[in-house]
């Protein structure tokens, strides 16, 4: 099995948003409300969020999706067994 280095593809990823972020701002805070109250607690928790959101990551083969997800599971204490 190989491993992939999800950590330095966020790096990446973050690095290469930078000027975007700066010139188009207002379209990267909407998007920020936009992920945030998809992800607040309602009916679900933010746990079972991130989880289905992880798996349509990984079924779409999208490695900064995984990454992403992954990093905020581990924030929300996510055991690898979940």
């Amino acid at each position: 099995m190989t491993t992939f280095d999800h950590g330095g593809l966020i790096q990446t990823i973050n690095e290469s948003l930078g000027p975007f972020r700066k010139s188009q701002s207002e379209a990267m805070q909407g998007f920020g409300q936009l992920a945030k109250a998809a992800m607040a607690e309602g009916a679900m928790t933010a746990k079972n969020k991130e989880l289905i959101a992880l798996a349509i990551g990984i079924t779409q083969h999208c490695s900064g999706c995984i990454g992403f997800h992954v990093k905020a599971l581990r924030k929300l204490g996510c055991t690898r067994e979940e």
